[in-house]
């Protein structure tokens, strides 16, 4: 028996670290190159145009830079604009999204409760990558704030938990593998990655009953050439009413990956037409 949990140890540590290695690339920014969008904002007061600040929260193995071609954009039009890194689980990494998600969700909230007090704003609207996405679907329905959010645009959200391309369905061949990668691989290397997956503790939770919450408006954003939330599209949308699901490309034909969506200038005109909506 302890050579078969060896085997499956070591078996999982080489699947999934080539799994996490290509969901990290595939999510992560050029960290440190440029500043966090607007977070001088401090002191913005929302106007009667734009009453609701806009939260940005970035993904996977990233941080507030995902943010440095909208966020700039948002704030030029007139917005209060926050961008939190958040989940920083260990000093030596230089990047944040990889905490356990509940932490990274009660530190958005605590991020949300600063804003509106700074702001003097009931609710605000989040915009959520990959992750991100994940968390404001999160803090909404399983942290109860949906009172706090006026709009979710959510861009290749995690909603139903993530195959990792595949690589989930590999060690659910194996039982003794993929229980070996979530309780001592995933844990010690990207906790957040983990709860990602389909069928984790925290996507049972997220999806018991509807994820979209009464008095939040939702839109969905996905990318067919997504390769770290999948399936493409069906990890993502909520297929519940009153929810906007597109694709980018019905926007715009084109390849985008899923590391480009906030960057991407289809799904930058995307967020701001949702954002218009008000």
């Amino acid at each position: 028996m302890r050579h078969i949990i060896r085997a499956a140890r070591t078996a999982a540590k080489t699947v999934l670290a080539g799994g996490i290695a290509v969901a990290l690339t595939g999510s992560a920014t050029l960290i440190g190159t440029v500043a966090a969008p607007a977070e001088a904002a401090q002191t913005c007061r929302p106007s009667a145009e734009h009453p609701y600040p806009v939260v940005l929260l970035h993904g996977t193995a990233d941080d507030a830079t995902a943010w440095n071609v909208l966020g700039p954009k948002l704030t030029d039009a007139g917005y209060c604009v926050f961008a939190p890194s958040y989940g920083k689980d260990s000093p030596l990494i230089p990047f944040g999204g990889i905490a356990a998600v509940r932490s990274s969700a009660d530190e958005v909230a605590a991020y949300i409760d600063g804003v509106l007090a700074a702001t003097g704003a009931s609710r605000v609207d989040i915009v959520g990558h990959s992750q991100g996405g994940t968390i404001a679907e999160y803090y909404a329905k399983n942290l109860g704030r949906a009172a706090n959010v006026h709009a979710a645009l959510l861009l290749s959200p995690v909603s139903h938990g993530t195959t990792l391309g595949g690589v989930t369905e590999l060690a659910n061949q194996v039982p003794a593998l993929r229980d070996a990668a979530d309780r001592l691989v995933l844990p010690a290397i990207c906790a957040a990655c983990a709860d990602l997956e389909v069928g984790s503790d925290l996507t049972r939770a997220l999806n018991d009953g509807p994820i979209a919450q009464p008095g939040v408006r939702y839109a969905v954003l996905a990318t067919r050439d997504d390769t770290i939330s999948t399936p493409a599209g069906g990890a993502s949308f909520l297929e519940e009413p009153g929810v906007r699901n597109e694709y980018v490309q019905d926007l715009r034909p084109g390849v985008v990956t899923h590391k480009d969506m906030p960057r991407n200038d289809t799904v930058i005109a995307w967020v701001s037409a949702q954002l218009a909506a008000n």
